[in-house]
């Protein structure tokens, strides 16, 4: 029997995701649903390049509400053609429903798909079993491997999970805990669902339970790198090293803008941060913090027009907040009561949308108590 097994893992491509609320736009959106696709042509070329025996995709390959038959097509031809072992656990997002993806077409040979009960994949002339369930609907709220366990015999053991690790009670999308996990007594439990990548079992420089994360990051809570894990499977878990497999990262900065008096300069300062790796190709959350003169108004669809060659996508978030010298009015005039009575409500304010309602508040009275009328910036 082989001692050592070469694996690759991944998941939660989630492939046809509109992007419909990312805030890209209609083409910059179609643009990034047509790269997720590509970074799926990527892995498999990875499964080549590296040699593997087996792919496993953990879950949610597809996103079934907006997923195209000819997408669905492609990923079933670039699979044929690996002719290796491909491993597929349905998740929620592509249960197998009447009119599920799985459905529109057959699947090469070469393809097992795991249904709506655990099953066990043998594959012997690799001298692996692979563990499996496929979600039949999209909520699994028991984990339906509660008093499963692999058999002890010859063969490697791999478990495919497509659930919620350490989750609060009630967690629709099978809840496992790490007693769980052990009791399994596989060698490697694979998981998806989660979008992070994370390791949950270690022992004695092995990985025995990891989520690979999505494969192409997919919202701005989906920060640094992302890709698949090329497992060297052996008897008590696996050794990996992290292939870097997606186009794109998101990512996000903090802007200091103490002292800025315009938007030429907080647009320099949002320049200055943003690393050179990144321009031109990722998606940066930009978080505008400091005191800024009281008199520029922080226009961010300006802002992100100036700067909207900087990277793929920028998305600004305003955390200023005004540079304010209160103490320069008499606390007997109406500008000095004023003052007091907004910096009396801010110190009580815990509600960070409110608080920012009461510093634009006291922008604008103080303009009016200045100039006489209320500008409007």
């Amino acid at each position: 029997m082989r001692e050592t097994i070469r694996l690759l893992q991944a998941g939660d491509l989630h492939i046809g995701t509109a992007f419909s609320g990312s805030g890209f736009g209609v083409e910059k959106a179609r643009r990034r649903r047509r790269e997720v696709l590509g970074t799926f042509r990527l892995l498999c070329e990875a499964a080549l390049t590296h040699r593997v025996d087996a792919l496993l995709l953990t879950g949610d390959l597809f996103e079934a509400e907006w997923v195209t038959e000819a997408e669905v097509a492609e990923v079933r031809h670039l699979l044929g053609t690996l002719r290796l072992p491909v491993l597929i656990t349905p998740g929620n997002h592509d249960a197998l429903l009447e009119g599920s993806p799985y459905s529109w077409g057959e699947w090469p040979d070469n393809v097992h798909l795991f249904g709506p009960q655990v099953e066990a994949k043998h594959l012997p002339e690799l001298g692996l079993t692979v563990h499996g369930y496929g979600y039949g609907q999209k909520w699994v709220r028991e984990n339906p491997m509660q008093d499963y366990r692999v058999p002890e015999d010859e063969h490697l053991h791999v478990v495919m999970i497509h659930g919620s690790y350490d989750s609060p009670q009630g967690t629709p999308y099978w809840p496992i805990t790490r007693d769980e996990l052990l009791s399994l007594g596989a060698d490697y439990v694979a998981l998806g669902h989660y979008h992070q990548p994370q390791v949950l079992l270690d022992s004695g420089g092995l990985m025995q339970a990891a989520y690979a994360g999505s494969l192409e990051p997919l919202g701005y809570d989906e920060t640094g790198e992302h890709g698949a894990f090329l497992l060297q499977l052996q008897r008590g878990g696996a050794r990996v090293e992290w292939l870097p497999v997606a186009q794109r990262a998101y990512r996000r900065i903090e802007v200091d803008l103490d002292g800025c008096t315009n938007l030429l300069d907080v647009a320099d300062h949002i320049r200055a941060v943003v690393p050179e790796s990144s321009r031109g190709r990722d998606l940066i959350e930009a978080v505008l913090n400091g005191a800024i003169d009281p008199a520029l108004h922080l226009d961010l669809q300006d802002l992100a027009e100036r700067l909207q060659n900087l990277v793929f996508h920028l998305r600004l978030t305003d955390r200023t907040h005004p540079d304010l010298d209160g103490d320069a009015y008499a606390p007997s005039s109406a500008g000095g009561r004023y003052v007091a009575k907004i910096r009396e409500r801010l110190s009580a304010e815990t509600d960070e949308e409110k608080r920012r309602v009461l510093e634009r508040a006291l922008v604008i009275g103080l303009n009016a108590y200045e100039r006489g009328k209320v500008v409007n910036s």
